[in-house]
């Protein structure tokens, strides 16, 4: 089977296409420098000569903080990119189950303690929700005007290895690898309050392939885990696995003001639909990203941290739909 995967050398896009090819999948990498996903024409002269079955859209720039800090380029990326991919499958391969990223932070300026259905209305405040919610609205417009089987997927707050420096996990590995080295005695650590749902990219992508499979084009699906945990948490469980004696100290300037207080995905569509699960416990994840940041933990500890409180994700399940 062809398929083709954009973004892929990127943190989720990598794991996929390792994933896709485990399987004995065709797997065509779309990425810069090679194709830019904005150049339509280069991108439709691709898909034409592999004649995609599937096509995941993750190229994206996903990171919140440079939405701020350049939203004319995120805007540009995730929205214009989205439609230039959109026209090319369209000419060129119009039959492919195309899925279709979109985010939980089209939810960033809501404020909601309950987890998030796929019917609740979008509240996006950052540049990066604004331009995935209009990702979406392309992906709705592509199957009703022109019928192509696109299907919406919203990730929560998806960890691993692998991950990007500039995001919460890895940059608390940083800091914890950087005080083990140097003998200190703290890290410091921003909002300690904030609820959020954590995935394991290794479950995310395996969500991404069930739902390709499974999935009904123009539905939106959540890709979480549905258990909201804090960051308290999570700096908590990771000082745990690296040294007990570590202590962290609360930083104003790694505050962010338009954070969501709650960001809590709700599994049950999905569930349902696809008879996918989490199934990588937090505390794996948080050591897997340790080691990987060259950070010794051991297994012993892992178990200890998952047994004292490590909320795993399986716990969601209980509830039926």
């Amino acid at each position: 089977m062809n398929v083709v995967v954009t973004g892929a050398s990127g943190f989720i896009g990598s794991q996929l296409c390792v994933l896709l090819r485990s399987m004995n999948e065709e797997v065509t990498e779309i990425d810069l420098p090679h194709c830019d996903i904005n150049d339509t024409a280069r991108l439709t002269r691709v898909l034409d000569e592999v004649g995609p079955v599937h096509v995941y859209h993750l190229a994206a720039q996903a990171s919140v903080r440079r939405s701020w800090e350049d939203p004319a380029r995120t805007w540009l990326t995730n929205a214009w990119g989205t439609l230039s991919l959109l026209r090319a499958v369209r000419t060129a391969c119009p039959g492919a189950r195309t899925i279709v990223m979109s985010s939980a932070s089209v939810f960033d300026g809501a404020r909601l303690d309950s987890p998030i259905d796929e019917e609740r209305v979008p509240a996006p405040v950052s540049p990066y929700g604004a331009s995935k919610l209009a990702v979406e609205s392309m992906a709705r417009h592509y199957l009703t005007r022109y019928g192509l089987p696109a299907i919406v997927i919203r990730p929560f707050n998806v960890i691993g290895p692998g991950q990007g420096a500039d995001y919460l996990v890895p940059a608390l590995s940083r800091r914890l690898a950087s005080a083990t080295r140097s003998g200190g005695g703290h890290i410091s650590v921003g909002n300690l309050d904030a609820r959020r749902d954590y995935l394991d990219v290794r479950d995310a992508v395996r969500g991404l392939r069930t739902l390709m499979e499974h999935g009904s084009p123009g539905e939106v699906y959540n890709l979480c885990s549905g258990i909201g945990v804090p960051v308290r948490t999570v700096v908590q469980t990771m000082i745990s696995l690296v040294d007990p004696r570590l202590q962290y100290r609360q930083d104003p300037g790694l505050n962010r003001d338009a954070d969501a207080p709650s960001l809590i995905g709700d599994t049950r569509k999905t569930w349902s639909r696809t008879g996918w699960r989490a199934a990588i416990p937090l505390a794996t994840s948080l050591a897997d990203i340790l080691g990987t940041g060259g950070v010794v933990t051991s297994a012993e500890r892992v178990v200890t941290a998952s047994v004292a409180g490590d909320p795993t994700p399986r716990r969601s399940f209980d509830r039926r739909p």
